[in-house]
């Protein structure tokens, strides 16, 4: 499922490549440089982990309008993912458990594109998804033998969301993420799922 939101997000992006110069009456669309924030819950529910921690992000990006009620942007943020404590079995056979040392880091930056239709001047809803630059760190997958590895990859993130336009200028929001913190040539797989509310501020 999250693959097939992905390849939504990106495919209706790239089907929408109308000039902005057609979209100067732009209705409830949205154009412009905007920023935001959001803040939950993120989920890691793979091998030694099944819990979460707090989670949030800062993002900023330029949003067209393409036709009067959908707009088209491209972002770049950063997220920070939470941490999760190791369970069952795992932490039986690490070596030297202590707790803390179990626990799953993971943070990176984001590129990407999203794409808003406007329901009325109020209502919204949003897919998206693009390239996620993961950081992480925690145990592997083999439960007879894990180990502790720090990894960078580039992975990908995709999401959903819907909120309320409350002026021209702020908008609030309810959101889900799903970010793909793996490296699979190290066994390490962090796949997060991000519940979250937003805020947005547009210039």
């Amino acid at each position: 499922m999250k693959n097939t939101i992905l390849a939504l997000a990106l495919a209706t992006a790239g089907l929408a490549v109308v000039p902005a110069a057609f979209a100067q009456d732009a209705g409830n669309a949205q154009q412009g440089w905007y920023v935001g924030a959001n803040a939950g819950y993120g989920q890691v529910q793979k091998g030694p982990y099944d819990n979460g921690s707090f989670a949030g992000g800062l993002k900023g990006g330029y949003r067209f309008a393409i036709n009067p009620d959908t707009s088209l942007g491209a972002e770049v943020g950063y997220v920070y993912l939470g941490r999760a404590d190791a369970r069952g079995q795992y932490t039986q056979n690490y070596a030297n458990y202590t707790g803390n040392n179990g626990q799953s880091k993971l943070q990176g930056a984001t590129a990407g594109l999203n794409l808003r239709y406007s329901f009325s001047p109020n209502w919204y809803g949003e897919v998206r998804g693009g390239a996620f630059f993961a950081k992480g760190s925690g145990l592997t997958d083999d439960k007879t033998n894990p180990q502790n590895v720090n990894f960078n990859s580039t992975r990908y993130y995709a999401g959903l969301g819907a909120g309320y336009n409350i002026n021209k200028n702020i908008s609030v929001g309810l959101n889900w993420d799903y970010y793909d913190g793996s490296q699979s040539d190290k066994n390490i797989h962090l796949p997060t799922n991000l519940y979250s509310v937003s805020a947005e501020y547009r210039f």
